[in-house]
């Protein structure tokens, strides 16, 4: 199921790394990706940060439908006033659109 978490811009990796012991943070993309994508294996959230400007990131999963992917959710414009973290399932892919700060908290 897709949730998510709003969190304060202000939160650093300390405070992360403190809420999720054996957890490091990875940067992801700096630029829009516009293909379908996973994260480093061992990701269990995902954090976003929209810019003022705009973007998206979208996810999305295998499906049996005609199209062969199904919507899982997405991040938008609409949550541009805070970070977003994104509990992560192993079987979503995501791509995004505009700019949009992507990070991966990956258990280590």
């Amino acid at each position: 199921m897709f949730r998510k978490i709003e969190a304060s811009r202000a939160s650093t990796k300390a405070s992360v790394q403190l809420h999720c012991i054996g957890c490091t943070l990875v940067p992801g993309p700096t630029t829009e990706v516009v293909y379908q994508t996973s994260p480093p294996p061992d990701t269990i959230a995902v954090i976003v940060d929209i810019s003022a400007s705009g973007g998206a990131m979208k996810v999305g999963e295998k499906s049996d439908n005609d199209l062969g992917v199904a919507a899982v959710g997405k991040v938008g414009t609409e949550d541009a006033d805070a970070l977003v973290i994104v509990p992560w399932n192993v079987d979503w892919w995501f791509y995004s659109i505009g700019t949009v700060g992507i990070q991966y908290v990956v258990r280590m």
